[in-house]
């Protein structure tokens, strides 16, 4: 199974709460070039699973569109920040059978659950800027089993859409 990795694109600062942090015009932009660099590189995933926070649901509805996903997105509290690597890999389980997977979510979680992925203990060199994208292959659904295909940044990212 493919897992892309995406953690969020810019949102704003200014919200009656963290949750409901809303996507800025650049992080509108930053969402449009994570889904149209995954279609030019062939992405083809059969789920895209996000956290429940406004900002990474609106990701994930950008990203959708770019890759012409026609599924619902699923909306998962583990993908929020309080969510363990085991919680994530639980939720992906419950879509065996998929080869490939879009999961959308928060620093800095994200970089341990890469870490976690890959058997490493060093998340804090897996950081993920805004709207980075990680993709790790793993053939058996448990920590220390993924490999590490590609791990790109914004500004790599928007290289490849232009």
């Amino acid at each position: 199974m493919k897992l892309y990795l995406v953690r969020h694109a810019s949102a704003s600062d200014i919200a009656p709460s963290d949750a409901e942090r809303e996507l800025t015009k650049e992080g509108r932009e930053e969402s449009r070039i994570v889904g149209t660099a995954l279609f030019k590189a062939g992405a083809k995933p059969e789920q895209v699973l996000t956290s429940p926070l406004t900002r990474a649901r609106q990701t994930a509805d950008i990203i959708a569109r770019e890759l012409k996903f026609q599924n619902e997105i699923a909306v998962f509290d583990e993908l929020s920040n309080d969510g363990t690597l085991a919680d994530v890999l639980h939720v992906v389980k419950t879509f065996d059978g998929a080869k490939e997977v879009v999961l959308v979510g928060h620093m800095p979680s994200f970089a341990e659950h890469l870490a976690g992925l890959l058997g490493s203990e060093n998340a804090a060199a897996l950081s993920m800027g805004k709207a980075s994208v990680a993709c790790v292959e793993i053939s058996e659904l448990r920590a220390g089993h993924g490999e590490l295909r590609w791990f790109l940044r914004q500004k790599q990212l928007r290289l490849l859409v232009t």
